[in-house]
């Protein structure tokens, strides 16, 4: 247990009482203000189209049966994962920037793939961590008043959704897992006002990132990815991360996953973004790592974050899959708003 009388959560070998970590210490996630203003002033990033206009139509109807699933990607690290007796939205984002303020900050250059009041019903919202393109708080209170979900996020950040009012919310360390038909869970669940179906397990796995809301909370909250097992199904959602020997584990842990959402954006200038943000060719050794049967991008095209080109993200993860033989079909790029089968016959 923690020694310090300070600490909200029992210390470990990424949490001393005050401050979480990534597995490997050795990587700089958060770089100082000194390489912000190098990366800012040395680096040229490419220009963006102001907008583009090229999203799917979702198919959100699908009668799903056991050992069938289908993720509809909504934008960034937003997807509707659907299940036969669930329906799950990770990283929900959708308002017009990804900012603290509404007035500035990275802007979108494609609407969502599915409109907030057009969701089916949701059971379960997970959230990876507290960065501003992936809580979403507006977003989060009007699915929260909408459908009344479970909330699973990471140690340390409940208390950024009870501030808005938001209720139902678990919180998990790395490892840990919340099964809503196992009685182990007592401890985590005692507040819960929940009627959803008890065939699921999902699991914070580790990820190699960050957290910060504002300038003194860096490091309070952690973060990290989800496995999801249902309907006879293993899903991993792996958030925001770098590359490191986290795929591997989860692997080592969870056997091959059916189907990984896995980022592939945000990555340039390399020697900035390296430890916090995989590339493409990250992302395929992730995919391979993982065995995953299906993977699909996320995390890309639709807020310019960093340096690359909008279109960069899909043309080096193609030319990574053919260097690497991988097969494109088994690790797909999707337009905002495509729904993607899985499972048993896909």
């Amino acid at each position: 247990m923690s020694t310090n009388p300070k600490s909200k959560y029992e210390q470990s070998d990424h949490y001393d009482g005050q401050r979480f970590y990534n597995q490997d210490r050795s990587t700089n996630v958060e770089k100082g203000l000194s390489a912000v203003l190098k990366w800012k002033t040395t680096s040229k990033a490419k220009k963006w189209p102001k907008f583009v206009d090229d999203n799917v139509e979702p198919k959100l109807d699908y009668d799903l049966k056991q050992g069938e699933g289908a993720v509809t990607f909504i934008n960034h690290a937003s997807n509707l994962i659907q299940f036969q007796n669930h329906t799950i939205i990770t990283d929900p984002v959708f308002s017009e920037r990804v900012s603290p303020m509404s007035w500035a900050g990275p802007k979108r250059h494609r609407k969502v793939g599915v409109e907030l009041d057009a969701l089916p019903p949701i059971s379960i919202v997970l959230i990876s961590h507290n960065h501003y393109d992936h809580m979403d708080m507006a977003a989060l209170k009007a699915i929260y008043k909408q459908h009344k979900p479970l909330f699973i996020t990471p140690l340390g950040n409940k208390k950024y959704l009870a501030e808005h009012g938001i209720e139902n919310i678990v919180e998990l360390d790395w490892w840990q897992s919340y099964s809503l038909d196992h009685s182990e869970n007592s401890d985590l669940n005692a507040d819960l006002k929940t009627d959803i179906k008890t065939d699921i397990k999902i699991s914070l796995v580790p990820m190699q990132h960050w957290s910060s809301r504002s300038l003194s909370d860096r490091f309070q909250a952690l973060w990290g990815g989800f496995v999801i097992e249902t309907s006879g199904l293993k899903v991993l959602f792996s958030g925001d991360t770098g590359y490191n020997q986290h795929f591997k584990q989860i692997h080592e842990k969870f056997g091959a996953m059916d189907f990984s959402l896995i980022p592939i954006g945000a990555y340039e200038p390399r020697w900035f973004m390296k430890d916090a943000h995989m590339n493409p060719d990250d992302a395929i050794q992730a995919h391979l790592d993982l065995h995953s049967k299906q993977s699909m991008a996320i995390h890309f095209g639709t807020f310019q974050l960093t340096d690359e080109g909008i279109d960069d993200p899909e043309k080096d993860l193609n030319i990574g899959l053919e260097k690497e033989g991988v097969d494109a079909q088994k690790f797909i790029v999707p337009k905002n708003g495509q729904t993607v089968r899985f499972g048993r016959g896909e």
